[in-house]
């Protein structure tokens, strides 16, 4: 003989008066925006160039966490040359609108780009799990990253689910298997992602190259 709670169940699945429908409410979701941002070609050269420049003398693997070449941790204000003034004028633009529409915050607060740097992936090359709001990184709430070369094949960002510590406790981890902890979100060229500093992230290997993601850092409030 079945419990209440089931005769209550079968009921309204049966056509009862109580019968509704399951509604899935996806609560505590992480928001992330994705857009696009074309340089011409004149752009789009000074900025090979400039970047060019900085890495002549770096070694792979200088800046900690990277196993490519970085323009970190010596060059982070990359938001501040003029060759990326076609870059970074649409972006903070789209950062700002994150922080107000998607955010949700009413005030629009005086949002800076703090740090900029650049990494460029070879073949097999990747970035550690971390955040950009713990360590030395300081105060920030909004990060992104814009795919200045993205070969087809490329690694994807990979974004570490909050609850991980959790949900890698049994059944989950059992039933559904560790891979789903971390999300894999998909882009190409001249695409960006802004995404909550908090948000613990890693590249894995790739098997094509070179890749070449710009990352940049704003601050909401001090």
């Amino acid at each position: 003989m079945s419990d209440p709670f089931t005769k209550s169940y079968l009921k309204r699945k049966k056509g009862g008066e109580e019968e509704m429908d399951d509604v899935s409410i996806p609560l505590f979701s992480v928001p992330v925006v994705k857009g696009r941002i074309i340089p011409n070609e004149y752009e789009e050269a000074g900025t090979e160039d400039m970047l060019n420049r900085i890495w002549i003398g770096k070694k792979l693997g200088d800046f900690d966490g990277e196993t490519g070449l970085s323009t970190g941790p010596e060059e982070m204000k990359l938001h501040q040359k003029e060759e990326l003034k076609w870059l970074i004028k649409p972006l903070s633009f789209a950062v700002k609108e994150y922080w107000v529409y998607t955010l949700g915050y009413k005030k629009m607060a005086d949002i800076k780009c703090r740090d900029g740097w650049a990494n460029k992936h070879f073949a097999g090359d990747s970035t550690v799990e971390h955040s950009h709001n713990d360590g030395w990184w300081g105060n920030c709430q909004i990060s992104c990253v814009y795919y200045f070369r993205k070969p087809k094949g490329s690694s994807n960002i990979k974004f570490c689910n909050p609850n991980d510590y959790i949900l890698r406790n049994q059944p989950y981890a059992m039933m559904k298997g560790i891979h789903t902890i971390a999300s894999e979100l998909p882009a190409e060229q001249y695409e960006y992602v802004i995404f909550p500093s908090w948000v613990r992230h890693r590249v894995d290997p790739s098997t094509v190259g070179p890749r070449i993601a710009m990352s940049f850092n704003y601050q909401g409030y001090e």
